[in-house]
């Protein structure tokens, strides 16, 4: 009977001690930082030539583009996959019109808002599939995909996330340079670049 005791109270401080050891593990995890990522257009690309008209943009025009399996890696290659909001938890393919416009001034998207484990960032990888046309002063016009399309946008950029911190990453789209004129076509070659929070305040 003594030994059965002494081994039901060996078994509960062998158990106590494993559970501590199990929440103080669970304990010393760092709590998450949050990334947010806005796509901007470039408010000095708003011109088109179009035969032998240069039209501008205006509050009714549409440039839609696709963008989906967001990510970020770490100096050490690792990657964190990143959502539209808190709520996400798998990858969707959202589609944003970068000519949407307010009081004469383009509209910032934000494509990314997301729990990040702290650490040093190096890149942001996202897809990113053309529209079918745009529509520019009132004017549609088909967009041709190259056979060499690479939907891949790979962007170096240097960051740190720390814990219960915010970070925020603007990058900017710029619209028309992503077209060019091919005798009667005009092809997608998208243009985008990571720039600083001064730079789109300062737009």
């Amino acid at each position: 009977m003594k030994c059965k005791r002494l081994l039901i109270f060996l078994s509960s401080v062998l158990f106590t001690l494993l559970f501590l050891r199990c929440n103080d593990n669970l304990n010393s995890n760092p709590d998450p930082g949050v990334l947010r990522i806005y796509l901007v257009t470039n408010p000095a690309d708003t011109t088109i030539k179009i035969g032998f008209d240069s039209l501008t943009v205006t509050n009714s025009d549409n440039f839609t583009i696709t963008i989906g399996q967001m990510k970020i890696y770490s100096e050490d290659n690792n990657y964190a996959k990143l959502f539209t909001n808190f709520s996400g938890y798998k990858d969707e393919e959202v589609e944003y019109n970068l000519l949407q416009r307010k009081q004469g001034k383009f509209v910032p998207q934000m494509i990314a808002e997301t729990y990040i484990p702290p650490n040093e960032y190096k890149k942001v990888e996202f897809v990113v599939y053309p529209p079918k046309n745009v529509t520019i002063y009132g004017l549609t016009f088909p967009i041709e995909i190259p056979d060499d399309y690479e939907p891949l946008i790979s962007l170096d950029h240097n960051f740190k996330i720390d814990q219960n911190e915010e970070y925020d990453i603007y990058i900017r789209f710029n619209a028309f340079h992503s077209i060019t004129r091919w005798r009667d076509t005009y092809i997608f070659t998208p243009i985008f670049e990571i720039i600083n929070e001064q730079e789109w305040l300062l737009r």
